[in-house]
């Protein structure tokens, strides 16, 4: 399928165009299908960073459709069905590769209004964990009604895609597992980040306070705001110390004020996003994650090749990533509070961190390299197509 003997004109679609992980595996597949040969098509909604769409430029062609929005809207939502269906017609995709939870509805729908040839999912997060009821029932529904014609699903992990075949949503024939692509060699020997002390509010030359890290876009489901609300109680006992928080979003704002109005600025420190995780991951005593859902959460494989010692929230694909259960402590998803006293514990405990950082060590992290990745999406198109075939052969 991905030869450039036989090429194809594959859109994509995503809700968000952001710094994300469904972002970065969606911009890694892009390019190794461009660099096949294939006229590769990114079609993203209202949302979007600049800098990211300049990064999606380079490799690909890239269209914006406004109405494509990342709450529930009925009246955009079928807007953005329609918008998208011309466009899959105008530029001739015969494969359409949906990616997030709501590109994945209504980009299938259009695909499938379309009579695209090809219809693939990429699962990059389960939308009906840890949500409400009726949200939950509404996306189990939708995704079951779009699995009648989804060729394949291409999960982020093996606990993804079991949880997947667990709620009914198509059937195991068509469901495959391409671990998401990142560069983990970086964050294997990597240094600290030369503004360290400025960073960390610390005069050079002066003992460096623990430090604890937080990589994530800062939006409700990562719930930063409620990691600040803790830190006072969790933190009481801890002489000195920063919680570092790296990434940008639409909470960022009311987290820093939130910061600001429990007088802890010397403590929490923001550094946006940054394009040297490894250094960053390379400066912390502990890293952490408090996320509500994740698919598979690709900040701890980050965690993991960097070998840190790590506190993490239960959710689905951690066991596809710590293999070792020494690495991490693994609080409740509804706890944050409790993943913060971990944390704060983790960092008067520098024997047992260190252990644990030699745990991380010990975890294969090689599975997500770009390469692997690209076979693995190979291998889910060649299936989709071959199921197509048949289908047709049987109705001819």
């Amino acid at each position: 399928m991905m030869t450039s003997s036989n090429r194809h004109v594959i859109a994509h679609v995503l809700t968000r165009l952001l710094n994300g992980g469904a972002e970065e595996n969606t911009l890694h597949t892009c390019r190794f299908q461009s660099e096949a040969g294939h006229r590769v098509i990114l079609i993203h909604g209202r949302d979007y960073d600049p800098e990211v769409a300049a990064r999606a430029r380079a490799v690909c062609e890239v269209v914006e459709v406004p109405s494509l929005v990342h709450p529930l809207s009925w009246r955009l939502d079928f807007r953005a069905i329609g918008e998208l269906r011309r466009l899959i017609k105008l530029v001739g995709a015969d494969v359409v590769h949906t990616h997030q939870s709501k590109a994945g509805i209504v980009g299938r729908i259009a695909a499938r209004l379309a009579d695209v040839k090809l219809i693939v999912h990429g699962v990059h997060i389960l939308p009906w964990v840890n949500v409400g009821r009726a949200k939950a029932l509404v996306y189990l529904v939708a995704e079951r009604l779009c699995a009648r014609f989804t060729d394949a699903f291409v999960s982020v992990s093996p606990s993804v895609r079991e949880a997947c075949l667990e709620k009914r949503i198509g059937d195991p024939s068509r469901h495959f597992v391409a671990f998401s692509a990142m560069d983990v060699e970086k964050f294997k020997d990597a240094l600290p980040p030369p503004d360290l002390y400025e960073m960390l509010g610390v005069d050079p030359g002066k003992d460096r306070p623990p430090v604890a890290l937080m990589l994530a876009a800062f939006e409700p489901r990562k719930r930063q705001a409620d990691v600040v609300r803790a830190l006072p109680e969790a933190f009481r006992a801890v002489p000195d110390w920063r919680v570092v928080f790296a990434g940008e979003g639409p909470e960022h704002e009311a987290t820093r004020d939130l910061v600001q109005e429990l007088n802890l600025q010397e403590f929490v420190r923001f550094v946006g996003y940054r394009g040297d995780p490894e250094r960053l991951i390379a400066m912390a005593d502990v890293c952490f994650l408090t996320s509500e859902r994740e698919g598979l959460p690709r900040v701890v494989v980050q965690y993991a090749a960097g070998g840190k010692a790590m506190v993490v929230s239960a959710l689905p694909g951690l066991d596809d990533v710590l293999t070792d259960d020494g690495a991490a402590v693994i609080t409740p998803a509804d706890d944050v509070s409790a993943a913060v006293r971990q944390v704060a514990r983790l960092l008067c405990e520098p024997e047992r961190r260190d252990r644990m950082a030699w745990a991380a060590k010990t975890i294969a992290v090689d599975r997500w390299s770009p390469a692997s990745m690209a076979r693995s999406i190979d291998a889910a198109y060649e299936a989709g197509w071959w199921r197509r075939s048949v289908l047709a052969e049987r109705d001819s």
